[in-house]
């Protein structure tokens, strides 16, 4: 008990600040993000773009962007194959034989179009009059939105703001996180079992001043989510040492490793064919909600069609054009990315730790998680201060004692 007990105050008088920083950031983040999701905040909103930032994939893997959220659904009567024929007539008659890199549909205002990516831009035409409506050099694709509180926030948390050395405190406060929790449920169950043998059987009970009390009846309700962010926040860190160390070794003239591109030219006469399984695959999965976007390319070796669904909970939908079958983030082939196990697990660590992964109840419960930790760090620091303040005044000055 005294090892556990010199290991929990040892950890506590290094880390308790750092800890504190990042609970409060990370409370302050989650925070904003439930105040723009309970409140309906925008699409165009930038901290809902921030939000939103990279759910899709990288790079050329991502079709749903900003304007999707706000742009409407194609009709319901929308006629896919004859439009196909139509756009597809429609751009080889004014440019010929260029190579198209990717087909699709959607809404621009009231007007139904086609759209062609042609290397890096697009060709759009007006599905009703046959005319080109416009052509880009280069695709916008959605990038981490300049002025978001939210990501003000985020890149305190993440201590990018200080540089990449700060990385490397980002990855030993999970390590310290963890080593608190353990010892501290270690301590916790020692003294209910202690307290259980002298027919005391409650989970909770007084001893101690206020802060003792508080301290332990919150790292027991709370011991579970905490667990969940110190894991995923170790693994998020360890990535982000990576992204780092690659982004160094590649350095700024070959580009971003984040948006790798892997679009190759279509064939047109394999495009009808991929819109009938695209189309039959998303019918399934649906259930009914409206389409924004479909979109037929050739990506990384595979025939895929992407959906971009209407309604509330829109969604990107990615499926294999040949066999049906949805097709995830990560797939053998993909052009990597400079995490350990694809971009899928990284957003999936992402979900873990921001608690989204089950949904608004798991946001709740991760903002109550870095309550958590803000109280943790603040309470263990006066009971550590307090306990040193009580042996100074017999004498005993050091810091660390059993």
């Amino acid at each position: 008990m005294l090892k556990l007990k010199s290991i929990h105050r040892f950890v506590t008088v290094f880390f308790a600040l750092l800890l504190l920083f990042l609970g409060v950031t990370g409370t302050l983040m989650q925070g904003l993000d439930l105040y723009k999701l309970v409140g309906k905040a925008p699409a165009s909103d930038l901290d809902v773009q921030a939000i939103r930032e990279s759910f899709d994939g990288p790079g050329d893997f991502q079709v749903r962007q900003t304007r999707d959220y706000l742009a409407k659904a194609l009709p319901a009567n929308f006629d896919y194959a004859a439009n196909l024929r139509k756009g597809l007539a429609d751009v080889r008659g004014a440019f010929g034989d260029v190579p198209l890199v990717y087909a699709e549909f959607r809404m621009i205002g009231d007007k139904p179009v086609a759209r062609f990516g042609e290397g890096r831009g697009h060709v759009t035409v007006d599905l009703a009059s046959g005319r080109l409506i416009d052509r880009t050099s280069a695709d916008k694709v959605d990038t981490a939105p300049e002025g978001s509180i939210r990501n003000f926030f985020k890149h305190l948390h993440r201590m990018t703001t200080f540089g990449d050395w700060a990385l490397v405190l980002n990855l030993m406060a999970p390590i310290a996180l963890g080593t608190l929790i353990v010892t501290g449920l270690l301590i916790y169950f020692r003294l209910l079992g202690a307290r259980q043998r002298m027919k005391r059987n409650g989970l909770f009970w007084k001893g101690g001043d206020q802060w003792r009390q508080i301290h332990r009846w919150t790292a027991i309700v709370m011991a579970v989510p905490l667990m969940v962010v110190t894991f995923s926040g170790m693994w998020l860190a360890i990535e982000s040492a990576g992204l780092a160390l690659k982004i160094r070794e590649i350095g700024p003239q070959m580009g971003d490793p984040l948006r790798p591109g892997a679009l190759t030219p279509l064939d047109d006469a394999r495009l009808p064919g991929m819109l009938v399984v695209t189309l039959s695959a998303a019918e399934r999965e649906m259930a009914g909600h409206p389409v924004k976007v479909v979109r037929l390319r050739d990506y990384a070796g595979y025939h895929q069609g992407v959906v971009v669904t209407g309604g509330e909970n829109s969604r990107q939908l990615v499926y294999n054009a040949e066999s049906g079958k949805a097709m995830a983030l990560t797939e053998p082939g993909y052009p990597p990315v400079p995490f350990p196990f694809g971009w899928q697990a990284h957003e999936t660590a992402k979900r873990l730790h921001r608690g989204d992964i089950v949904g608004m109840p798991g946001r709740w419960l991760d903002l109550l998680a870095g309550l958590a930790l803000v109280y943790f760090s603040l309470s263990g620091l006066v009971m550590y201060v307090e306990l040193w303040r009580k042996r100074a005044r017999g004498g005993r000055r050091g810091l660390f004692w059993k």
